[in-house]
């Protein structure tokens, strides 16, 4: 994925100082996504990123303080920037079922597309609880995870959900399941369908769901009948 600077975090968009050092800084974030995922963050260096840049390693640091922040840069941009695409998109899907599967599709697109070392990475960050810059991650993913979230109270309000399901016990199937995946895939050589993947994923999430709501939206039915029936025998 080509990152853009419009999608740096404002500490990092304060340093930028026109057009040239703009796309300097793009140059760098877009070879430390290489690097970082060819030989993974402890072994990547600022100085092989510099190498292949053909510029000092100074220059590196004239944008970021460490590695460990050029890190934090990384993902801070490429959060962002599948976050803006995801909100693109996702009001174009109607429906439940077709919000799941988008979601699916473009998250494992999003971490597939790159080398599977910058997927580790991603997924390695993701879930270090204490890591370094764990708590700005954690504000990236909620709210990269946000328009699924409200799609999902929606549903639950219109009663296409059990009311008693608690919606981030369904975020947290959903995304364990597709990075159960995404894991197999790093420790394999043959490249997933997406397509069929996401057509899986969303099948037996929408079974673990929906059965519930229907046979809710059954008994409500049910009652209201029967609720109208005694209404007019009072009458």
């Amino acid at each position: 994925m080509v990152l853009s600077p419009k999608f740096t975090s404002p500490k990092l968009a304060a340093k930028i100082l026109g057009a040239r050092s703009e796309q300097r800084v793009v140059d760098i974030l877009n070879t430390a996504q290489v690097v970082f995922g060819e030989q993974g963050f402890d072994r990547g260096t600022t100085a092989e990123i510099a190498r292949r840049l053909n510029i000092s390693e100074a220059t590196i640091f004239t944008y970021f303080g460490s590695k460990r922040e050029l890190c934090q840069e990384l993902l801070y941009t490429w959060y962002t920037t599948i976050t803006a695409q995801m909100e693109e998109g996702f009001p174009r899907a109607e429906g439940l079922r077709s919000k799941i599967e988008y979601v699916v599709t473009r998250h494992l697109s999003y971490l597939l597309q790159d080398t599977k070392g910058f997927c580790a990475l991603v997924l390695s960050e993701g879930r270090a609880v204490h890591g370094e810059f764990s708590e700005d991650l954690a504000g990236l993913k909620r709210r990269y995870l946000a328009s699924f979230m409200i799609a999902l109270h929606d549903a639950q309000a219109a009663g296409e959900l059990d009311p008693d399901i608690r919606l981030s016990m369904v975020r947290d199937m959903l995304f364990g399941m597709m990075e159960h995946i995404l894991w197999r895939n790093i420790e394999s050589d043959s490249a997933p369908d997406i397509p069929a993947i996401a057509a899986d994923v969303t099948q037996f999430i929408m079974k673990a769901i929906a059965p519930n709501g229907d046979e809710l939206r059954r008994l409500r039915q049910f009652r209201n009948e029967v609720a109208a029936s005694l209404k007019r025998v009072d009458q």
